[in-house]
């Protein structure tokens, strides 16, 4: 089977959503904001000589500090807002290419910023 440019990404897009929206849905009683946060993080097993990364993606109580390669969302359900602060590299990040953003919170309003002087927006 031939693997199609882009299946990967998407297929980590579709479960990014579905973990992002179990969040939103299991915490859409808290009056007060809470974060979610994604991050990639070195596991201690190694492929080729690398370490392995793995994605994390929780729930916080507090909002943990910005660091680049993170995305954090701002979750104030009593407003119906999620901003979301996007802290990539300094490379160009294909967006576009991740269309699960904006769908998430099912028409509330998005923004997204970066708090970083060394990160990436578009």
């Amino acid at each position: 089977m031939r693997q199609e440019i882009g299946e990967t990404r998407d297929a980590i897009m579709e479960d990014n959503n579905k973990i992002i929206e179990g969040i939103l849905n299991a915490n859409q009683h808290i009056k007060e904001k809470y974060w979610i946060v994604i991050f990639a993080k070195n596991t201690k097993c190694h492929v080729d000589g690398n370490f392995a990364i793995t994605q994390h993606i929780k729930p916080y109580k507090t909002k943990p500090p910005s660091m680049v390669g993170q995305i954090i969302a701002e979750v104030d359900n009593s407003k119906g807002i999620v901003s979301w602060e996007i802290n990539m590299p300094d490379i160009p990040f294909q967006y576009e290419a991740v269309p699960g953003i904006k769908h998430i919170a099912g028409g509330e309003k998005i923004v997204e910023t970066t708090t970083l002087s060394n990160s990436y927006i578009i």
